[in-house]
């Protein structure tokens, strides 16, 4: 379980560190490529329909399949923990992005995404599990669809939970909505406005808690310090 927990951190932190470089070129998605043989966080483009750029597969590599140098790297987990800023220069230039000089202002999408990857690194070495998931299966072979489960523990969301992974020629809004499990059940749910939802019905809005601290744990421990150790 270590292992997993350490995967999950990492993955995180890896698409995390480049959504604030490079936050309007992409969406993020969880993807079970190979009939779900795969476990991915995948950053996408999305035209007509989306194709994946990058793929972290948590278990295995990450890949990138698009941009100036599509390539995989089967030790990027070392390369994290090892060096993690000149791997990610090394990842941007793969794709084919230019570092900007200075990080862009965290939109609401950003704040979510680095309130995820901060409240899962309490978790190292800790004898319960949590991860991160998507409000969508999206896979390549069966079971794919919105995960009603998922959300029923959260009675102020509302979304429509027959959407197919494209729904008038958009990702379905459930793709929208990133759930905190403890021990595979849902405690918190954020969504890309910046919203986290508590099983309680209580919502929370994170870009206004983060606008009065600027930092990331002030903002988890006002929202979410009943789930912390």
């Amino acid at each position: 379980m270590q292992q997993q927990q350490l995967e999950e951190v990492l993955s995180w932190r890896l698409i995390t560190e480049l959504w604030r470089r490079f936050p309007s070129h992409y969406s993020l998605i969880e993807t079970h490529p190979c009939s779900g043989m795969y476990d991915c966080l995948s950053l996408i483009k999305f035209d007509d329909c989306f194709h994946s750029i990058l793929d972290v597969n948590r278990g295995g590599s990450v890949h990138i399949h698009e941009g100036r140098s599509p390539q995989s790297w089967p030790d990027w987990k070392e390369r994290m923990l090892a060096d993690p800023l000149p791997f990610l220069d090394e990842i941007s230039d793969a794709i084919g992005a230019d570092v900007p000089a200075n990080l862009p202002k965290s939109t609401s999408v950003t704040i979510s995404f680095r309130f995820i990857c901060e409240f899962l690194t309490h978790m190292v070495g800790r004898l319960e599990r949590w991860e991160c998931r998507n409000g969508f299966y999206d896979t390549s072979g069966y079971g794919g669809g919105v995960l009603e489960n998922r959300f029923s523990s959260f009675p102020a969301i509302q979304v429509d939970l027959t959407q197919k992974s494209m729904a008038d020629g958009r990702l379905a809004s459930a793709y929208g909505y990133w759930f905190l499990l403890k021990n595979s059940e849902p405690m918190l749910c954020l969504n890309t406005d910046g919203q986290l939802y508590k099983r309680s019905g209580e919502v929370k809005d994170l870009t206004a808690t983060y606008a009065k601290y600027n930092r990331m744990w002030p903002v988890i421990a006002e929202t979410a310090l009943d789930l912390l150790p």
